[in-house]
């Protein structure tokens, strides 16, 4: 790790940031004000929003520490490997700027950009660094974490009566029950899974097509949401036993073991069901058999279910 800039201002350090007190301040949830100096190379330095007139190892003088901050990323001092934005002003890097993510021989300063902050990026900007050779992930594909994990929480909420959400989900200052603490280890193994997943149709597909991935990210999750919606109304629901199957594999195991899979398919609103339904197929199916299956993948997609239905 080379920089981070946060609420408080900007930290860098060419030789990269000691790793020991990166995870003092990761672990304790402070900010880089709290960093210890003293563990920066001579190349390093930090200059915090309230700063003016900090003079650089370069010799060079920031008037604004604020400034500084809020225009970091476009500095051309700052070169990695990877660039995880996960903050910052929607549209910060547009077509108009994003020229000075470019170094002299038009080559991106940064091989890998992970979109963590919705937005940050324009779809201009975002297709301008890949044709410079950036790998690009954006907005859609990266942040469909947080998306699941509301998902997840809303479920276990639908799934527990108040006693039992009470006992099981209840955070107080003097207990984390253990479900709790262990549904959270699920949930992010479910992220981890499906991001794999996310990646693995992303890549496959632009090397398939050598359609920006920028483009692809769209273009995977609306070939999931349009058969979501198909999914959700076919006799498909329809065969109770297949539904099952599905759910079992769908619903996180936690909640299966506790609860049962009546047990939830009684509790659960049938549209929440429908759509968890719904959702698991045409992702499974999309990241699969990318955005153009041929005519009979859907059938070869299904065969397995099927078998299970009838064994």
């Amino acid at each position: 790790t080379c920089g981070i800039v946060d609420g408080s201002g900007v930290l860098y350090d060419a030789e990269g940031i000691d790793r020991a007190e990166l995870t003092r301040l990761a672990e304790s949830r402070l900010m880089i004000s709290n960093f210890d100096v003293a563990r920066l190379s001579p190349k390093g330095f930090r200059v915090l929003v309230d700063e003016v007139n900090v003079k650089l190892p370069s010799g060079e003088i920031i008037d604004d520490g604020l400034s500084f901050r809020n225009n970091f990323h476009l500095n051309p001092m700052v070169q990695c490997q990877v660039f995880v934005p996960c903050g910052g002003r929607p549209e910060s890097v547009d077509l108009q700027n994003v020229g000075r993510l470019l170094d002299h021989e038009n080559h991106p300063r940064f091989k890998y950009i992970v979109e963590g902050a919705n937005l940050f990026f324009t779809q201009e900007a975002r297709l301008r660094l890949e044709r410079a050779g950036a790998i690009v992930f954006k907005d859609a594909s990266a942040n469909k974490g947080g998306v699941t994990s509301s998902s997840l929480e809303v479920l276990a909420a639908l799934s527990f009566n108040d006693e039992e959400f009470a006992e099981h989900m209840q955070v107080t200052e003097d207990n984390i029950p253990v479900f709790y603490q262990d549904y959270v280890k699920e949930v992010q193994t479910i992220i981890e899974r499906n991001a794999q997943l996310e990646f693995d149709a992303l890549w496959r597909e632009h090397q398939r097509t050598r359609t920006p991935r920028s483009i692809l990210s769209d273009d995977l999750s609306l070939a999931i949401v349009k058969l979501n919606e198909n999914l959700q109304h076919t006799s498909l629901w329809d065969n109770v036993a297949l539904r099952k199957i599905v759910l079992e594999e769908a619903f996180p195991n936690l909640l299966l073991k506790k609860l049962g899979l009546d047990t939830l398919m009684k509790r659960v609103p049938e549209n929440y069901v429908r759509a968890i339904f719904g959702s698991y197929l045409a992702s499974r199916f999309v990241y699969k058999y990318g955005t153009e299956p041929s005519q009979f993948a859907f059938f070869e997609f299904m065969s397995p279910y099927f078998s299970k239905v009838q064994q």
